[in-house]
């Protein structure tokens, strides 16, 4: 069986926490955008500096150059028995370059505005790593991380960026559901609850 799942979700809806799970359950690799661009950059390939130049500017990466990015790594062999692809395509442009592969599944965990906030509220990042924790767990911001790294607040973690990201979220990513729900792959999977739960959810649709 080929298992190509996007996982979709407001953020805070655990996609990273069930992109691992179901990486693991199926053998399959998992990613995300910003994953695949990090690592790219790490390489120091002719992509990856001119990815680390865009970025060092302040400027997005673009649609075509994420594509070509995520083109690339799909053409590796581990994804011969399907993968996971987290949060992309978040938009309508960039559903529009993400034409040469269709996934077999589209999972979109839903969970309330209320919980979005709860959970991301107490969301900490490693400065290094980018591993994600959270207050609730006793992590306190400054800790050390295990890669050595400290853990913080990110800027876009604050009360009024969190709206801001749930607002794009609903006005840009709902559009890019509804082009799949034609295809008849979407599955929407209630996000409350423990990871997993959650996850048995997931498996129940798949």
């Amino acid at each position: 069986m080929l298992y190509k799942i996007l996982l979709m979700g407001p953020q805070g809806s655990g996609k990273g926490t069930q992109a691992e799970k179901l990486s693991v359950k199926f053998g399959i690799p998992s990613f995300a955008m910003g994953q695949l661009i990090r690592d790219e950059v790490a390489t120091g390939s002719e992509t990856g500096k001119k990815l680390k130049s865009i970025i060092n500017q302040g400027i997005l990466v673009s649609d075509e150059d994420a594509a070509h990015l995520l083109k690339l790594r799909l053409q590796k062999s581990d994804t011969q028995n399907g993968y996971v692809l987290d949060g992309y395509p978040r938009n309508l442009s960039q559903l529009a370059t993400f034409d040469f592969d269709i996934p077999t599944h589209v999972i979109v965990i839903d969970i309330p505005r209320e919980e979005s906030l709860k959970r991301l509220g107490g969301r900490i990042t490693c400065s290094v790593c980018g591993r994600v924790g959270n207050v609730n767990d006793g992590i306190k911001v400054g800790d050390s991380c295990s890669c050595g790294g400290k853990w913080t607040i990110r800027d876009d973690d604050k009360p009024e960026a969190i709206n801001r990201r749930l607002e794009i979220y609903e006005k840009d990513t709902s559009p890019v559901i509804a082009e799949y729900e034609k295809k008849g792959i979407v599955h929407h999977v209630d996000g409350v609850g423990s990871p997993e739960e959650v996850f048995g959810r997931i498996i129940g649709v798949i």
